[in-house]
């Protein structure tokens, strides 16, 4: 297996393992010129700036209060909206908005979800 941190494409920890036959795919990883950052992801409209430079791997189960929130919005520190968690992935905004899925059910979606910044990384030699 190989193992694929996000971060050396994203503001996300997520090392995650990998394996298969993909022709090319224990290549090194090249850095990237401009990871996205985690205030690019951010709503900017609303004012709401990013405490963190990455923020903690991404899971199904809903934050702990010892990891301290990764925005500032009027002052107060907030969680990020799912919107913002899609960008992080590579995802468009409200990507995973699909029929009455509720917002939770949409956190655990993306909780369980590769990056896609990754993704091309792998599939990128074929």
């Amino acid at each position: 297996p190989l193992k694929i941190d996000a971060k050396h494409f994203t503001c996300m920890n997520r090392c995650r393992f990998f394996w298969g036959n993909i022709p090319g795919l224990k290549r090194p990883i090249m850095p990237v010129d401009n990871p996205v950052t985690l205030q690019e992801c951010l709503e900017s409209r609303c004012g709401r700036s990013a405490r963190v430079e990455k923020i903690n791997c991404v899971t199904s189960r809903k934050r702990t209060e010892t990891a301290p929130a990764p925005v500032l919005m009027e002052g107060q520190t907030d969680g990020l909206w799912t919107t913002e968690l899609e960008r992080v992935f590579g995802l468009e905004p409200h990507y995973t908005d699909v029929g009455n899925m509720s917002n939770t059910s949409r956190l655990k979606l993306l909780g369980k979800s590769w990056s896609v910044h990754v993704m091309k990384h792998i599939l990128a030699p074929l």
